[in-house]
């Protein structure tokens, strides 16, 4: 025989109630119903599950109950679990992720995806642009955050933040005691960057947004890249450009200046795969929204400043086609 899980339930509401009267009160239905149920269950197992007046469990009872409240269990995790796979509330989601965020987008997104959806484990990868660009076209990851990434085709993207850029300077350059600063001002010091190779459209992004101000640079490009080191990157005259969203994040022995020139931002993107696993669809929706949170994304007139002309795409690439750059591969300066 079968015991379906809603006699289950009244079965349990009963035992919870001490009698037939509250159980009925608790399962919003009247009382002689719920009687003429449990006692047709009762007739079907051949044995009573309660003692009448006062109501009570038998042995056999009690012994129903304690199974039932374990199937109860059992079946609302399940119903449980199912409904967040549809909601891609479980699986592993493999994110790439560049340099330039490891300091602060990241941490905030694992630490966003841990409290809306614990289900999903993260794999995670670090690495540069070329790599990234290339893992997210054959599949290796599901989704690549970044700031001028490379993005194969057939790929959806979503804009997280509008990031302006900041010199970056060491404490002994002779403008680190300055708030803000003009790119002119640095004519004639040398442009610290990491190899084009390692991220060509980042890099190009870079200067051209920095062409937009009339101004070029000597660049050495470091052998050693990486933004971890930055406190040995530097000599006293030459200067580094990030993001501006990196500059609490800097050594102690770095200082970030506010440029004031009119420059197009560098935007942090999201890309993903238009079939990428729902997984992936529920990281970008946390992403969004915590880019919504983070005040990540101009909004108001503020965005219609920063808009058309400052979006790091195609005006930054437009800008950069109009000029050259000097450039001296592992140099000292």
């Amino acid at each position: 025989m079968s015991v379906d899980l809603r006699l289950m339930r009244y079965v349990i509401a009963v035992a919870d109630a001490g009698g037939f009267e509250g159980a009925a009160e608790l399962l919003h239905m009247t009382q002689p119903p719920l009687s003429r149920q449990i006692a047709a269950l009762e007739r079907e197992l051949g044995v009573p599950l309660f003692h009448r007046r006062p109501t009570r469990p038998t042995e056999a009872g009690l012994v129903f109950i304690e199974s039932a409240r374990r199937i109860l269990r059992e079946t609302d995790d399940a119903v449980r679990r199912v409904r967040l796979i549809g909601q891609a509330g479980t699986g592993v989601l493999r994110i790439g992720y560049t340099v330039t965020t490891a300091f602060e987008e990241m941490p905030k997104l694992f630490a966003a995806m841990r409290e809306e959806h614990p289900g999903i484990q993260i794999d995670a990868r670090e690495a540069w642009d070329v790599e990234l660009g290339a893992a997210l076209r054959d599949r290796e990851i599901d989704v690549l955050l970044g700031r001028l990434v490379p993005i194969p085709p057939g790929h959806r993207t979503a804009t997280l933040r509008r990031d302006p850029l900041t010199a970056v300077l060491d404490i002994r350059h002779p403008l680190a005691g300055r708030d803000t600063l003009a790119l002119r001002e640095l004519r004639g010091h040398i442009l610290r960057f990491f190899p084009r190779a390692v991220a060509p459209r980042y890099h190009d992004g870079v200067l051209a947004a920095l062409g937009v101000s009339g101004e070029s640079f000597e660049v050495w490009e470091n052998r050693l890249p990486g933004l971890r080191t930055l406190g040995s990157a530097l000599s006293g005259g030459d200067f580094m450009i990030l993001p501006a969203s990196l500059r609490p994040h800097l050594p102690t022995t770095m200082v970030g200046v506010t440029l004031l020139d009119e420059l197009p931002t560098i935007d942090l993107q999201v890309a993903w795969a238009r079939d990428a696993p729902p997984t992936a669809a529920a990281l970008v929706r946390t992403a969004r929204r915590l880019a919504r949170k983070e005040g990540w994304l101009p909004t108001g007139a503020r965005a219609a400043r920063t808009g058309a002309t400052r979006t790091g795409g195609t005006t930054i690439k437009a800008a950069g086609g109009a000029r050259t750059y000097k450039t001296e591969q592992d140099r000292a300066p």
